[in-house]
């Protein structure tokens, strides 16, 4: 890995994750401080949520009874559950959307505005430069998903609610796993077509397919065999926040991604004409 470039990734792109950092973190405190309000209104959530359609309730990570009783107590939400449903089950969601803008433009961005050949005229290798910038954007991911749970943990405190430290780390490790899948297939995107418009949408469609897959097949019994090939299936982010339960298979599912996705991306760079 060069340090140069991986600096040289740090330095441009700080703007943007401090700018989704503080959309993460703003979001993160809005929802938590929101909390406390919920219990003198009355209303039974339970059966608001209930009348909902299936698809909005997926999307919300809302599945089965078993997830019911993890969200609802007596009618009202569980801090966890609440937590989870307004913040937690968006989270990849909204770091994956980052993954594409950033990823999908990491090589063909370079070679719109010409600055490819400049950089390759030194001596860098190809593998390099892709791995060193793939592993700043990785840096900055890490560090937005960083602050999340930490203003999780602090919201919480500051409300008197207290959600298991190890399992708000934990359901953050697995999004910033989910993330990095993204950013995988984005990366090989960005290779594959030096175009980056083309780049970006083939990995903007991707990630809305992954997710809307697994909303349809959680929601719609007939093709729910379709949300197997979602990512987003295996995040199950409200049993990692509730009882520190992790997917590992997800999580090998995603590993596996990323080092698929940059191992393809390396190969494909390493012979790609960049003369478009």
């Amino acid at each position: 890995m060069s340090a140069s470039i991986y600096r040289n990734v740090l330095t441009l792109a700080r703007v943007g994750v401090v700018s989704w950092s503080v959309v993460l973190v703003l979001w993160a405190l809005l929802v938590v401080w929101i909390y406390p309000s919920l219990g003198n209104t009355g209303v039974n959530f339970e059966e608001y949520l209930d009348a909902m359609p299936e698809q909005l309730k997926a999307a919300m990570g809302v599945g089965g009874p078993d997830e019911s009783a993890l969200i609802f107590q007596a009618g009202a939400f569980t801090y966890v559950g609440y937590l989870n449903i307004e913040y937690i089950s968006w989270l990849p969601l909204l770091l994956g959307i980052y993954a594409v803008v950033y990823c999908g433009g990491l090589v063909s961005k370079e070679v719109e505005r010409g600055t490819l050949d400049v950089v390759l005229s030194q001596p860098v290798v190809r593998t390099t430069f892709l791995l060193s910038k793939l592993a700043g954007f990785m840096t900055l991911a890490l560090a937005a998903t960083a602050f999340s749970a930490v203003a999780v943990l602090l919201g919480g405190l500051t409300i008197g609610e207290d959600a298991d430290v190890v399992n708000v780390l934990a359901v953050h490790a697995v999004s910033f796993l989910l993330v990095a899948a993204i950013a995988g297939y984005s990366t090989l995107a960005s290779c594959v077509s030096l175009d980056p418009g083309r780049s970006l949408a083939v990995s903007g469609v991707l990630t809305a397919l992954t997710y809307f897959a697994n909303v349809l097949g959680s929601a719609i019994e007939a093709v729910g065999w379709v949300k197997y090939g979602s990512l987003f299936y295996y995040y199950d982010s409200l049993r990692v926040l509730a009882e520190g339960a992790v997917n590992w298979a997800g999580i090998a599912v995603y590993v596996g991604v990323f080092a698929a996705m940059t191992s393809a991306a390396v190969l494909v760079f390493r012979r790609k004409d960049l003369v478009r």
